[in-house]
């Protein structure tokens, strides 16, 4: 979905006046309403502003990276009728003052990627239809599936991902079913064309069933398949490279401080992939809760066959391999991450570190280590602080540079 910039960002700027002259968010009722005036009038309207400062040191990169950028996001939400609803959500990425990074966009080639380019566009727009275990949302909508290592909005960056589609989820006890056809995933890297696609099309098809045989511990059993269509402007690494089916489970279960979670799945290649390969994921991490603080350690597992390494596209990839982002696209040799982490809060301030030791699947060769670290501040319900670090040291040979990067950010949600 394309639109014309200078009209859309008037479209946006009304929108975001109408929601403040609303005062805010106006409360809607919980019972649905008769008529579709009082679906508008009992409905929400929301404002959030997401402003980063990203610093980007990498060796053999000539200049480093400052991106200045702030999300604007205006969220109109109706009233439910008769069990429908209605949700629109319109955001805006501005570099603020020179924008002295690679937004994979702008052509600043001789500066790190800061994949946050400018543009407005329509995040979420979508009709949903809710009776009692059973929701439907049909348009362009944020799908997360458990803790987002498979299919996520990428949250993380300015501008998120959503997908164009239909799903069913039924949220009954003890078996929880979703299941979605997306024909377009809007990615993070639009909403115009640059280096990379700003959209992805073709046929996704994503199912989850997740089962509760008691409090606290959940078993999940999913099957992705993700066929994505050729494209002329780019190359099939870009799009047809992750054409794949994947099948897998997952536990996740908690004895009074500790938790455990594990994870396997099974990937191979389907439509115009130009490979041809059969590769393995596994994954076991276990945390600790203290009075103080909560331990963690893991270890995952991202196989290889042929020189082609297990691929999760639409993953929200910054939560996991450490947040340099250095292994978006997983290595011909495959990846393993043995990781530790402390993390612990005190009144309103959250505090977070974690160390990474990366290594080749199939040669065990080291590829780096890393240390990440974070300091947030919820300052008040509307209005949070959050300070992050990432240091990233490549192993000699590995063809992995070494890069530090930081992050300011400060969100207000109203």
């Amino acid at each position: 979905m394309r639109f014309d910039m200078l009209k859309y960002r008037y479209v946006f700027s009304q929108a975001f006046l109408a929601a403040s002259l609303g005062a805010g968010p106006v409360a809607a009722d919980d019972t649905a309403v008769s008529s579709l005036a009082d679906m508008v009038r009992n409905g929400t309207a929301a404002l959030d502003f997401r402003y980063r400062l990203e610093h980007v040191d990498q060796d053999g990169v000539p200049e480093t990276a400052l991106a200045s950028t702030l999300r604007s996001r205006v969220s109109l939400a109706s009233a439910p009728l008769a069990g429908f609803a209605i949700e629109l959500e319109l955001d805006d990425v501005t570099a603020l003052g020179s924008d002295r990074y690679n937004s994979t966009v702008n052509g600043h080639s001789s500066h790190p990627v800061v994949a946050d380019p400018e543009g407005t566009d329509v995040n979420r727009a979508q009709l949903e239809y809710r009776q009692g275990a059973l929701q439907m949302t049909a348009g362009r909508q944020r799908i997360l599936h458990g803790n987002e290592r498979f299919v996520g909005n990428v949250g993380w960056r300015q501008n998120e991902q959503t997908y164009d589609g239909l799903r069913l989820q039924w949220r009954g006890t003890p078996v929880t079913l979703d299941a979605s056809h997306v024909y377009r995933v809007q990615r993070v890297f639009g909403p115009d064309d640059g280096a990379q696609p700003a959209d992805w099309d073709g046929a996704v098809t994503l199912l989850r069933t997740a089962w509760n045989p008691r409090p606290q511990h959940t078993l999940a059993v999913f099957a992705y398949r993700l066929d994505i269509d050729r494209s002329r402007n780019f190359s099939e690494a870009l799009t047809t490279a992750n054409a794949s089916e994947t099948v897998g489970l997952e536990y996740r279960g908690q004895w009074q401080a500790a938790s455990v979670a594990a994870a396997w799945a099974s990937q191979g290649d389907i439509g115009d992939n130009p490979d041809n390969y059969r590769v393995r994921y596994y994954n076991l991490e276990a945390t600790w809760a203290l009075p103080a603080l909560r331990l963690q350690a893991g270890h995952e597992v991202l196989g290889a066959d042929s020189g082609r390494g297990f691929r999760t596209p639409l993953a929200t990839l910054h939560k996991f391999q450490g947040w340099a982002d250095m292994f978006l696209i997983t290595p011909g040799d495959g990846l393993r991450d043995s990781w530790l982490g402390l993390a612990g809060e005190r009144g309103s301030v959250n505090w977070g570190a974690s160390y990474h030791d990366f290594r080749s699947d199939e040669r065990s060769g080291s590829l780096g280590r890393e240390l990440d670290m974070a300091l947030g501040w919820k300052v008040n319900p509307q209005l949070s602080l959050q300070f992050k670090v990432a240091l990233f040291a490549g192993a000699s040979g590995s063809g992995y540079r070494d890069t530090d990067k930081a992050w300011l950010t400060a969100e207000l949600r109203l």
